[in-house]
């Protein structure tokens, strides 16, 4: 009896031991990677991000929403609240959930950057076309308004962080309202004097809650 007691108390210790080790390598970890990347202030984003891409990155903020949908996706925000940065989950990070909206966290990752240039441009609006059906030659034809669509992409005020993805401001379904969208980019690509339009995102390799 007494051999079975002591078994079970040396079980339990060597438990109790594996869960300890790893929530030290957890933490370790953390450090480690925190140790390595390049801070940025979320509320001087575009002023830092310069130079950055595919390079690991810390970044703070307030988690203003997370994707109900598997929580593959976060959005982080600092004073302006217009702006967004998409934080990306990976099997590092693990996913996220909705309790952590309205709290802040910090997060480690890898910066993606992807550029919209012309020629993608030009490859959306033959999509747009093609769906809803209308000649190119017509189109050219048309005299259209330009309402000022936004692209909803990268991180950046009023883009949501988005990435490659488009959110129509106007009415869902217009094909006018989407062909407007693409004249906004082109306008916007041109005035960047780069030629492109740059949309940020973080590949979460680790994050944790910032306690207030």
């Amino acid at each position: 009896m007494k051999k079975v007691l002591l078994s079970m108390v040396i079980l339990s210790f060597l438990w109790v031991s594996c869960q300890n080790n790893e929530s030290t390598s957890d933490e370790q970890k953390t450090e480690s990677v925190k140790a390595v990347a390049q801070k940025l202030d979320i509320n001087k984003f575009d002023e830092q991000v310069e130079g950055l891409a595919n390079k690991l990155v810390e970044v703070t903020g307030t988690c203003m929403h997370t994707c109900s949908h598997g929580g593959t996706k976060m959005f982080l925000s600092g004073d302006n609240p217009d702006f967004r940065l998409k934080i990306m989950a990976t099997d590092e990070s693990g996913n996220f959930n909705q309790e952590m909206e309205g709290k802040d966290f910090v997060v480690v990752g890898i910066l993606d950057e992807y550029r919209m240039d012309m020629a993608e441009l030009d490859k959306m609006e033959a999509d747009v076309l093609a769906e809803y059906g209308v000649d190119g030659d017509e189109h050219s034809q048309k005299d259209l308004k330009h309402k000022g669509g936004e692209h909803m992409g990268g991180a950046h005020k009023g883009k949501g962080g988005e990435g490659k993805d488009v959110e129509h401001q106007e009415a869902e379904g217009s094909c006018e309202a989407e062909l407007n969208q693409i004249s906004n980019l082109r306008a916007k690509v041109k005035a960047s004097g780069k030629g492109y339009l740059s949309f940020y995102s973080v590949l979460a390799q680790t994050y944790e809650e910032v306690k207030k």
